[in-house]
């Protein structure tokens, strides 16, 4: 006769189901994002969670699902780091133009100071923890349709389309005009002439087949081609401990893996832009550092004094 006791224990525990949303295709071959997933959802193999991916939007716009992430619909968003600005402005220091000389200093700068738990000090209550950051790709640099830049003034007369009014405010103090457009409309602005390029990682144009009209790039290392890793905390306020350090190893385990497709990518980000058709250029001696000199005005317009100087104190702890 079959009893109670033996039922529950040849019960399989319940699955905890994790929805994680990103913005493209979940295709570990061309998206750094969906490395992150791929890692992280191995790292959960054998564990009670089960993941279910939600690519391109189909969890809504970026608002959205920062709002469902608050209202613990959504576990983990793969976001762009602009849309906690509102909530945490100190956030804004993360895409400031050359703050960071490579996208290894801002890991290490992230890992070894209180910038996070300081960018998560307003997020937390709201339901909303910063769990991390991914990258797309290799650092900013500039795409264009005509004009081979080396210098800054081969900006002048340029349109670059821009995310925000951060990156706008950037722009024109490189000495180029800017018009914000959304993702969606860039190939139709910059095919119509209303944008001349814009300011992203090399791979962007790659993956999106902008190639075909972005003739140009110059990687100017601007700033690290950063996302943020956002979970629900309210969600994950209600795990147990031996679940929460699953969640946390697992999202150790999809940085990991996204930092290992953007070191595969460098080595082959160049010949892809080169099978495009694109030319390829590099600033000239003494530029980049005119153009440091030239946007570090930007930063005291878009931040609060002690957010900024709790950033440049950071950066300056870690090249020590």
């Amino acid at each position: 006769m079959t009893t109670l006791a033996g039922l529950l224990v040849a019960a399989p525990a319940f699955a905890i189901d994790v929805k994680i949303a990103l913005n493209g295709a979940n295709d570990p071959e061309t998206n750094a994002e969906a490395a992150f997933i791929e890692g992280f959802s191995e790292a959960l193999d054998g564990t009670e969670f089960t993941v279910s991916v939600f690519p391109s939007n189909t969890l809504g716009s970026e608002r959205e699902r920062f709002d469902q992430i608050a209202q613990g619909l959504l576990e983990v968003n793969l976001a762009t780091a602009s849309t906690p600005y509102g909530m945490s402005p100190m956030m804004r220091g993360v895409a400031l133009p050359f703050m960071f000389e490579s996208a290894d200093e801002f890991d290490a700068v992230m890992a070894q100071t209180d910038l996070l738990p300081m960018m998560n000090e307003p997020l937390l209550p709201n339901g909303i923890r910063l769990a991390g950051f991914n990258y797309i790709g290799m650092p900013i640099g500039i795409h264009n349709t005509s004009v081979p830049v080396t210098t800054m003034e081969d900006l002048q007369g340029l349109r670059l389309r821009a995310l925000n009014a951060e990156q706008l405010a950037y722009i024109q103090a490189l000495g180029a005009s800017g018009t914000v457009v959304s993702w969606a409309e860039v190939p139709n602005a910059i095919q119509t002439g209303v944008a001349d390029g814009y300011l992203n990682p090399p791979n962007s144009a790659i993956r999106t087949g902008h190639t075909e009209f972005l003739r140009h790039f110059t990687q100017a290392s601007i700033a690290p081609s950063t996302r943020i890793i956002l979970v629900s905390e309210d969600w994950y306020g209600a795990l147990s401990d031996e679940e929460q350090a699953q969640i946390d190893a697992a999202i150790e385990a999809g940085i990991t893996a996204n930092r290992e497709w953007i070191e595969n990518w460098s080595g082959i980000v160049e010949q892809r832009h080169v099978d495009a058709g694109v030319t390829l250029s590099t600033l000239e001696e003494g530029e980049r550092e005119d153009m440091v000199a030239a946007t570090r005005p930007t930063w005291d317009d878009v931040m609060e004094p002690d957010h900024l100087q709790a950033f440049i104190d950071a950066v300056a702890s870690v090249r020590d």
